[in-house]
């Protein structure tokens, strides 16, 4: 059973309501008094394209960083180990593969929405699927987000979650959609110092608790959480080397290639600004990765004798972090407000991002063809209206997210189904030349039924093992021995299910990605193959002599995509 939790004082509130009002404030500004009006569309959703480098740099960090990473990666490392130090390689794939390979194409094409490539490419059907699944993935992603400080705090301080749902998401709304894209970029730079002093902050007292880096490590190491490599070939095992390196790097490259991603690189003048934006992301994205697992191993050396999801102190281990703040936050008057303020910070920067640029897709792909030439400033007000509708979706989900379960779960379970086939059917359009409309949309149906199968088939597979937890130091009656099992194996029946269904879910995107090639490049060549006309829909490497008469700015392919 947990224990009590205490109230927060009156500057953790103040902290967490200065959060909320300066991000309105940013949003005030942007929509009504700034000299920069939201006139147009383009304007409304990519600042014009003269956005600068370091701003967006910054929100490309948040928007990657949200509550879930700031909670989950910091439980995960704890319980299963440092192997998330190899983002540090997956996340130079995906740099790699962002900068040589999408950057370019998106670029040259200047197309607001992504989707809009797949429909010159393959046709309406395609892009309409594809952006269906992203509308989907990211509106229970936002949900999700929108859900997790309401926890926090609900745990910290006893306030309803459905009250913190229900201010965060409304907040949210109003700067995403009354500031536009310019005000979602300031207040991710703003709420970027949040999340740095976050973590500073609890890394810093953390290390004075324990004793030090050096006790930190001794620690680590007693207790096996110190994991450089791990090269088991066992692809049912969690995570291993080869599970970060071919199921982590396709699960990552889907940042690179989403429509926040590049909608933010797009914003920026030219390609060499956007390729030195994406390049500073990378490293922020390795500092930050850096941080998360210093502060999961001092959490471990805190807990190395009294394990509180081990001893029931805690009831589930996802509450590790937050449970952690209650308990010294007597001695650090601030810390929970600082926490919650960060948690809130990561939260709000991807709700936000996602909430724009779920409104473009929306409007892009499923609007804009059915509407009639119209001024600017309606079509703006229509965009105003999207976002609140999204918004309200999000929010009504968020209290739909909490009675589902494991919320890591739900994540990785959506990522899997649709990000595979999503990536598969970029990736082919760019690089097979010869796939056409028959094969594409053959191989997206397939690659969602093939991992549909895999994500059914595996729920009744056991959670893998935590590493070793001791409860010999602690002081107080054990309430969940059984927990202290969780450490000594697998369940027999988990080894009478198929290898296919006890496969990491790391690798959900890697095989749904491959799924379309396998099904979908073969049934193009039997109906027919494909000539791509303009060779600006290819990857560099793949393309030919470009024609003369091709469409040379946005206007025109989007004139031709209209008319596709």
């Amino acid at each position: 059973m947990e224990s009590s939790q205490p109230t927060l004082d009156y500057i953790d509130y103040v902290l967490f309501i200065l959060v909320l009002l300066i991000s309105f404030l940013i949003g005030l500004y942007y929509g009504m008094f700034s000299k920069v009006k939201q006139n147009t569309p383009e304007e409304y959703f990519l600042g014009n394209r003269n956005m600068g480098v370091f701003p967006v740099s910054i929100s490309l960090l948040v928007t990657f960083i949200s509550g879930v990473n700031i909670i989950g990666l910091t439980v995960d490392v704890y319980a299963h180990g440092t192997h998330q130090w190899q983002y540090v390689f997956t996340g130079l794939i995906m740099l790699f593969v962002t900068l040589y390979i999408f950057l370019p194409v998106f670029h040259e094409l200047q197309l607001p929405s992504i989707f809009a490539y797949l429909k010159l490419r393959f046709g309406r059907q395609i892009q309409l699927l594809a952006s269906l699944m992203f509308l989907a993935k990211s509106t229970l992603s936002a949900s999700i987000c929108i859900y997790i400080p309401a926890l926090v705090i609900n745990q910290a301080s006893g306030i309803s979650p459905a009250i913190t749902m229900i201010v965060l998401g409304f907040v949210c709304i109003f700067y995403t959609a009354i500031g536009g894209f310019r005000a979602v970029i300031w207040v991710d730079f703003f709420q970027s110092s949040l999340i740095a002093a976050c973590c500073i902050v609890i890394m810093v007292i953390g290390l004075k608790i324990v004793g030090g880096v050096n006790e930190v490590w001794e620690a680590s190491k007693r207790g096996g959480r110190l994991i450089l490599f791990n090269f088991n070939p066992d692809p049912t095992i969690r995570l291993t080397t080869w599970v970060m390196i071919f199921g982590n790097s396709f699960q990552i490259i889907q940042f690179g290639l989403s429509q926040m991603t590049i909608q933010r690189l797009l914003s920026i003048s030219n390609e060499t600004k956007a390729r030195s934006a994406m390049s500073i992301f990378y490293i922020g994205f390795t500092c930050s990765t850096g941080f998360f697992i210093v502060i999961a191993l001092i959490l471990y050396t805190y807990y190395e004798n009294c394990d509180p999801f081990t001893s029931g102190l805690i009831t589930k281990i996802d509450k590790l972090v937050p449970y952690f703040i209650t308990e010294v936050h007597e001695h650090f008057p601030g810390l929970p407000g600082i926490f919650n303020a960060g948690i809130v910070a990561g939260s709000l920067s991807t709700v936000s991002s996602i909430l724009n640029s779920t409104t473009l897709c929306l409007f892009e792909d499923f609007v804009r063809p059915f509407l009639p030439v119209m001024s600017h400033k309606k079509t703006c007000n229509i965009l105003k209206l999207l976002a609140f509708i999204l918004g309200c979706i999000q929010i009504a989900l968020a209290f739909v997210i909490g009675k589902l379960g494991t919320i890591f779960v739900i994540v990785q379970t959506i990522l899997g189904l649709t990000g595979g086939a999503t990536l598969g059917l970029f990736t082919m359009g760019m690089f097979l030349p010869k796939a056409n409309q028959t094969g594409a949309i053959t191989g997206a149906i397939s690659s969602l039924i093939g991992v549909g199968i895999m994500i059914f088939g595996s729920l009744s597979k056991k959670p893998e093992p935590l590493l070793p937890m001791r409860i010999d130091g602690c002081l107080h009656n054990i309430t969940n021995f059984s927990n202290t099992t969780l450490s000594t194996g697998i369940n027999d029946t988990e080894n009478d299910l198929p290898l296919i269904f006890r496969i990491s879910f790391m690798y959900y995107s890697t095989i749904g990605c491959i799924l379309v090639y396998l099904v979908g490049y073969p049934v193009s060549l039997l109906t027919g193959g494909n000539k791509v006309k303009d060779q600006r829909l290819l990857a560099h490497f793949r393309r030919k002599k470009t024609s003369n008469n091709l469409p040379q700015n946005a206007e025109e392919l989007r004139a031709l995509s209209d008319h596709c």
